[in-house]
């Protein structure tokens, strides 16, 4: 009885149907005869390149395979087994299955990354969470290979007509297989094709190195089998002879270190010969600095090798050698000591000067046997005895910034960064996919351009497919421990935690833990300091500083240059790991910067000024990291930090100081004259950014703070900080009335509390709104007064700036050189404030000045010093007016490309103004030194009116 559930279908259909698969069997029958008949003679076919591929890729399955029997982490030989099966049914249904070639990639790229990435390892080598991984990875692919093989034994007319249902468990697999790879650290993104061909070259050259040590030795064992059965005395020739360690090969990804390998290898040739003695080198840093490579690379160079013959260039690998016993008997297996006396060194010794011939031995990481501080005095011994030996050349590597043995003899070398060009190009040989990316450099500056930093990191953005913005984000969070942790005893070369702990953790280091705490207090300062401000500020209380210094200086832990003591960035962010970092340093470094910034707190004019501004300025970047490091508000810490917001506003626009303090004092309730002089800081930082609107709102906020003190007498300053931004905006914010209003308004209350300099203020402000709007007379009237009056009270800040005020209105009335006087005069006053919006703003006029009377050369002279404040300041419009200016120069003096590419310069930085004006007056600039006949249109003529009055 037929089955009901099963539809019928209609006759028409099923005939159909059947003319359909007798077309397909008759047509897959002839395909078969002609491939039959294209056979040659043999009856064997030419392998097409597709079958050649596909030949080489099932090769490179089996390699795998074996090479991931040979891991010792249980599943991985079976998972990689799995994922052939998997490739391969992906092979034979790529044509009906969608998905199915992206699906196949996917699984060869995550077995292949995980067999690359464990191969030649040991087993305890193999994190523990790694192995629950390829467990789970087991079930993934378990679950992947029995949705395939249910799809496979589908009837071809069911693969059909279930497309859509087989797309679906395809596409299931496929994000099944996306949760493993993210299990593994590794992204979709990455270049497979590209990948793949780089590490099949690499599994396939270690797989062929490992069979041929396979084959070495089993030949041998054939030998010792064959003599052991025959009863065959034993061929000499298999007896065991030691042989000197061979030199090992350098990597491929090497730069930046051309300068260094030269002279390296220019001491090595040349020292020895004509009875000199043999070369004492020891090359110096910090761990990661690459110091064993560009000792590799010396040793390969081909005038090292014409000099020392292979034998003759020992190895000795020192990093394990933590007695001198077994300095000793790395140094007796490097060299293939035969004899053996019972006394090692003495048979050492005896294996040197059994040949005259040169001889060079290569002590990497020899700060291992050196560091041991208990037994320095027998190592020093050793290399004492081995210097006797006049044709051995002693290279060292040591992560330390002094050679051993007081350095005596040693020519020595301190290895340090590569630049920014060498660091991109080993970024980018192991991670070409960052070649667009705008934020590498940035990237390669937050690691301090480390080599083996870089190194990690590029190998992560292979791994990970991440872009540099992002990868900086993550190293801010994880710190070095993104590139690789401290465990199951990874080596240096693979972590940069175990690399640096190297260090940490050495002898010297775990004998002196108060040089913990000044690495410590050092890695609180970016930019590093000098012995006499760490001794009276940063660390006064350290009773042994000098030797606290030494050993940090032993380990290089600690860099110097000149004066200047500080921590590499990497070691820096290693350090200030909470889990590592001190908190009692922290509370100690904080107390330590408000101290210091409060009693460097003085104003211009002051007797102290010019010291403080000197002391605030040497020490800016270190007082910015510890505030941005500081998270809960403090009034006092707000104080302090106020002072550096106060001197960046004088010296070098920065907002982050100014916007962190905010964020602080936005914390705290009840402090409304922090909070206000906070908002006048800030207000005062966007007006010298040209960004009045912000600018006046935050002066209008600090108005309102002070009145709910009340502060009456701050309010009123308040006015007039209004006053001063609203000149400058355009359209004009607040009428002339409403400006002057403003002015009166704060003299009143000035008058009222006696306050003589704010009075003296609002005459100055006065006077230069009834200039701007055209009473030149009365401006310069008033203005001179004011100006007077600031110079008696006594005020030199304020009578510089009336002085440059003074400039401006008789630049405007056509006085030039009335201008020219008072300009100069208020530059020389503002050198010795360091006051330099006003400074640049006055210089710039000179300029100008000099310009209207014709005076070309010296205006380029004197618009190039403002230039050079101008940009160490950071005001975008003052940069982009002096620009401007300057292109105005050239053309009057003919020089027309010169003008074309200061216009050109010009309009990028106003561009980055709020202001729009001198992008309109540049455009048409540039238009009119092409043809100097063409005639500005309205609007240009309006604007180039306002700022040239020769126009």
């Amino acid at each position: 009885m037929p089955c009901s559930c099963i539809p019928r279908w209609p006759q028409a259909a099923k005939s159909q149907l059947g003319d359909n698969f007798v077309i397909q069997a008759r047509s897959h029958a002839d395909r078969e005869l002609e491939v039959h008949l294209a056979k040659n003679k043999n009856g064997l076919s030419k392998p097409t390149a597709a079958e050649y591929a596909g030949e080489a890729a099932k090769e490179f399955l089996e390699v795998l395979r074996q090479v991931a029997n040979t891991i010792p982490l249980p599943g991985l030989g079976q998972a990689v087994a799995l994922a052939t099966k998997i490739i391969e049914a992906c092979e034979d249904s790529h044509a009906t299955l969608e998905h199915a070639q992206e699906l196949k990639m996917h699984v060869k790229t995550l077995v292949t990354l995980l067999v690359d990435g464990l191969k030649g390892k040991k087993e305890e080598e193999i994190e523990e969470k790694l192995k629950k991984d390829i467990e789970a990875l087991q079930q993934d692919l378990t679950y992947i290979q029995r949705k395939l093989d249910e799809i496979a034994s589908q009837h071809a007319l069911l693969i059909i007509f279930f497309r859509t249902i087989n797309r679906d468990k395809v596409d299931k697999c496929v994000r099944r297989l996306d949760n493993a790879m993210a299990r593994f650290n590794i992204s979709r993104a990455i270049s497979h094709s590209n990948l793949l061909d780089s590490l099949e070259k690499q599994i396939t050259e270690f797989y062929s190195n490992q069979q041929k040590t396979l084959d070495s030795l089993n030949n041998g064992m054939n030998k010792v089998l064959a003599i052991l059965n025959n009863g065959q005395p034993i061929d000499s020739s298999l007896s065991v002879v030691p042989s000197r360690s061979i030199m090992p090969a350098n990597g491929d990804i090497f730069y930046g270190r051309d300068l260094l390998v030269e002279k390296l290898v220019h001491i090595l040739t040349e020292a020895g010969k004509d009875g000199q003695k043999y070369a004492r080198v020891c090359l110096l840093g910090p761990g990661g600095m690459g110091k064993t490579s560009a000792a590799l690379a010396v040793m390969a160079h081909p005038e090292v090798r014409k000099r020392f013959l292979e034998h003759n260039q020992i190895w000795v690998p020192c990093v394990k050698a933590k007695s001198v016993s077994l300095l000793l008997d790395t140094l007796y297996s490097s060299l293939g000591t035969t004899r053996n006396s019972g006394n090692t060194l003495r048979d050492i010794i005896s294996e040197i000067k059994a040949s005259t011939d040169p001889l060079v031995i290569l002590l990497d990481n020899f700060e291992t046997p050196w560091n041991v501080i208990e037994s320095r005095s027998e190592t020093e011994q050793i290399l004492y005895e081995i210097d006797k030996i006049s044709h051995v050349t002693l290279f060292i590597t040591m992560r330390s910034s002094i050679p051993p043995c007081d350095g005596k003899h040693w020519q020595t070398f301190e290895i340090e960064a590569v630049d920014g060009d060498a660091a991109r190009q080993i970024y980018l040989d192991i991670s070409p996919a960052g070649n667009d990316d705008p934020m590498v450099s940035t990237l390669l500056q937050t690691l301090g351009h480390m080599p083996l930093a870089i190194t990690l990191m590029a190998r992560r953005a292979r791994m990970t497919g991440l872009g540099a913005g992002k990868l900086i984000e993550e190293y801010d969070r994880l710190g070095t421990a993104m590139l690789g942790q401290a465990q199951n005893s990874v080596d240096a070369k693979h972590s940069l935690d175990v690399c640096i702990s190297l260090s940490v953790e050495s002898p010297p280091m775990k004998k002196r833990p108060d040089a913990y705490e000044l690495l410590a207090s050092l890695a609180m300062l970016p930019v590093g300091t000098t012995y006499g401000l760490l001794t009276k500020w940063w660390v006064p209380n350290q009773p042994n500083l000098l030797d606290a210094l030494q050993v940090l200086v032993e380990t290089s832990l600690m860099q110097r240059r000149e004066t200047h003591y500080f921590v590499l960035p990497v070691i820096r962010s290693y350090i200030l790991t909470p889990s590592r970092f001190p908190e009692g340093v922290r509370i100690a470094i904080t107390k330590s910067a408000c101290n210091f910034l409060l009693q460097h707190n003085s104003s211009p004019g002051d007797l102290s000024f010019k010291e403080h501004a000197d002391a605030l300025s040497a020490e800016e970047g270190n007082l910015q990291a510890i505030l941005l490091d500081i998270s809960e508000a403090d009034p006092d810490l707000i104080k302090a930090f106020l002072v550096l917001a106060k001197h960046q506003l004088s010296t070098r626009l920065r907002l982050e100081t100014i916007e962190h303090v905010l964020k602080l004092a936005r914390q705290m309730k009840g402090h409304p004259e922090i909070m206000g002089d906070a908002l006048t800081c800030y207000g005062k930082m966007l007006f010298s950014l040209d960004r009045y609107d912000d600018a006046l709102e935050q002066f209008s906020l600090a108005h309102q703070e002070f009145l709910s003190i009340p502060n009456e007498q701050q309010a009123a300053y308040s006015l007039l900080d209004k006053v001063q931004v609203s000149m400058h905006m355009w359209p004009l914010g607040i009428s002339q009335s409403e400006r002057l209003q403003l002015i009166m308004d704060a003299k009143i209350v000035f008058e009222r509390l006696g306050d003589a300099q704010g009075a003296i203020l609002c005459l100055h402000h006065y006077g230069y709104v009834i200039g701007q709007y055209g009473d030149y007379e009365e401006g310069v009237k008033l203005l001179t007064q004011a100006g007077d009056m600031f110079k008696a009270f006594p005020d030199p800040l304020n009578y510089a700036k009336c002085l440059h005020d003074l400039q401006t209105v008789y630049y405007w009335d056509e006085n030039y050189d009335a201008a020219l006087e008072s300009g100069r005069a208020a530059v020389q006053e503002l050198k010795q404030f360091r006051e330099y919006y006003n400074l640049t703003d006055s210089m710039e006029l000179v300029g100008r000045t000099l310009f209207m009377k014709g005076h070309y050369p010296e205006a380029l002279d004197t618009l190039f010093e403002a230039l050079e404040r101008g940009q160490a300041y950071g005001s975008p419009l003052s940069i982009a007016e002096i620009l401007e200016i300057m292109g105005r120069t050239w053309a009057k003096m003919g020089q027309i490309a010169d003008a074309k590419g200061a216009y050109a310069e010009a309009i990028q930085y106003h561009s980055s103004s709020s202001v729009e004006r001198g992008l309109i007056r540049c455009q048409f600039l540039i238009r009119q030194a092409d043809d100097p006949s063409l005639i500005p249109s309205p609007q240009e003529q309006d604007e180039l009116d306002m700022w040239y009055r020769e126009f």
